[in-house]
């Protein structure tokens, strides 16, 4: 259960306003050239302290890293478990850390998480602003002050949630939402369970949240966790459409449980548990909503694939899922990705290409359903 993943990226405002800034302060060709430079170091360097202050506020106050990654591109190295993703990439120059709630109490040590990021933001920013000197060094400057002021902006998507958001909204939450929060642990527990294959003690832990807290609706989104990890699509997907009707449901919650229903809808589909007539469309349409609420296109890519190779698009699917698969770090995620490259390969008459995906997924969750169900079909093949 992520809750807080600062931006990765400066925004396209915070980089325009350093151009500009740079471009006012360094009138000739030259300067201009150098200090652009100079700010796409300061907007690079600014983020990476923004995370790594999260990251060790994260330790520092009892908050959880669930992900914590360097670069981009392609996996030169990682160690990937039920509890947290830790990835080296081939490009280093981002570095993106996922914080969720840890031990109890749960907001105090979050928000004392984020206010650690902005310290140490606010610490590079100010020492690039002191000590800069020509066109690089005052280029520098301007990237790392627009980063920072565009990260203390109070902003929430499907996708992440600014410091800024963490610091000023975490104590003033919903109740139904704080007491999700505050429960979180218990959910950890269970997805921690579901992602070792244990699904009993995940679905006793699902039951118990439903059972303690029957007022936040954290205890269903874990049964529905369950009943996909069993292959029991249809009835996950008649869960979390319940979920969308609830009266109070914001747009981050709604844009991540629009997603959850088109690869369920897909899933149910190629399961043959949902008709194709009715379950594809129910898909595009709710990945449509999702993105348009926010949800990540990149984190789509699983659900493009599987719905592309529904269609009989296999190099399509094969593309986005491999795609899928190489900016994932969630485990269960990645192998239900490599599932559908798997399965997209083999309907590209590839099935050497399709074993290789399938031999990757097994090593992580070989009792995944979409494997188990792919490598019996490919050795029926």
């Amino acid at each position: 259960m992520r809750i807080l993943k600062p931006f990765a990226s400066p925004g396209p405002i915070a980089a325009a306003l350093a151009v500009v800034a740079v471009v006012i302060l360094e009138r000739s060709p030259l300067g201009v050239a150098t200090g652009l430079g100079g700010a796409v170091v300061g907007l690079f360097a600014e983020l990476a302290a923004l995370q790594l202050g999260m990251a060790l506020g994260a330790v520092v106050f009892g908050a959880r890293i669930h992900r914590f990654v360097i670069g981009i591109g392609a996996r030169l190295w990682e160690r990937t478990t039920a509890k947290r993703a830790v990835v080296l990439r081939a490009v280093p120059i981002l570095v993106s850390v996922s914080v969720g709630p840890g031990r109890a109490p749960v907001r105090p040590r979050m928000w004392a998480a984020a206010l650690l990021s902005a310290v140490s933001g606010l610490t590079l920013a100010v020492l690039a602003s002191v000590l800069s000197t020509g066109p690089f060094g005052h280029g520098l400057a301007v990237g790392a002050v627009a980063t920072l002021a565009h990260a203390m902006l109070p902003s929430e998507s499907a996708g992440s949630s600014s410091t800024g958001w963490a610091l000023f909204h975490l104590f003033r939450l919903p109740p139904e939402r704080a007491a999700r929060m505050d429960v979180a642990p218990m959910v950890d527990e269970a997805l921690d369970a579901l992602s070792t294959g244990d699904l009993e003690t995940a679905e006793r832990m699902a039951a118990r949240i439903a059972q303690e807290h029957p007022e936040v609706r954290s205890g269903t989104y874990a049964r529905i966790s369950v009943l996909e990890a069993r292959g029991r699509y249809g009835e996950a997907l008649g869960l979390a459409l319940g979920l969308m009707r609830a009266p109070d449901i914001g747009q981050k919650e709604a844009g991540l449980t629009l997603a959850g229903v088109a690869g369920l809808a897909a899933c149910a589909v190629e399961a043959g548990q949902l008709d194709a007539a009715l379950g594809v469309p129910t898909a595009r349409q709710a990945l449509d909503d999702a993105l348009q609420l926010g949800y990540p296109a990149h984190q789509a890519q699983g659900t493009q694939a599987l719905l592309a190779l529904l269609d009989g698009d296999a190099a399509t699917a094969v593309r986005l899922a491999r795609a899928g698969a190489q900016t994932c770090d969630h485990l269960l995620s990645r192998v239900d990705h490599l599932a559908t490259l798997a399965r997209a390969h083999m309907a590209a008459r590839d099935n050497r290409a399709a074993r290789e995906a399938l031999a990757e997924a097994e090593r992580m969750a070989a009792w995944w359903p979409r494997v188990v169900a792919t490598k019996a079909r490919l050795e029926v093949g």
